[in-house]
């Protein structure tokens, strides 16, 4: 009987993720960086879309701690997540420039 609860939940969870990966603007991005060519310019574009991030992630999280609604933890938990991956990204196509 439980299943039949958690089935429509599994099935709007799936449904949000996909909408995600195709749609969001980080992610295409990404996608964009690994289907084009990489140049100086495209891992500037990463590296200041990475500290921008991290700058936002600690002005909202300052001001979540100085009473700010507590729901904007998940946007700081969000921000810190695109940081870490648009540097990752911007190390990695570093990489593939200095192999080319």
């Amino acid at each position: 009987m439980l299943i039949f609860l958690v089935l429509p939940i599994v099935a709007l969870v799936a449904a949000v993720q996909r909408c995600v990966r195709r749609y969001a603007p980080s992610n295409q991005l990404i996608r964009q960086l690994r289907t084009g060519t990489t140049g100086g310019h495209t891992v500037a574009a990463f590296l200041t879309l990475a500290a921008t991030s991290l700058v936002a992630t600690r002005a909202l999280a300052a001001a979540v701690a100085a009473g700010a609604p507590s729901w904007l933890n998940l946007v700081v938990f969000v921000l810190a997540f695109d940081a870490i991956k648009f540097g990752l990204q911007a190390i990695a196509a570093l990489r593939r420039l200095h192999r080319t």
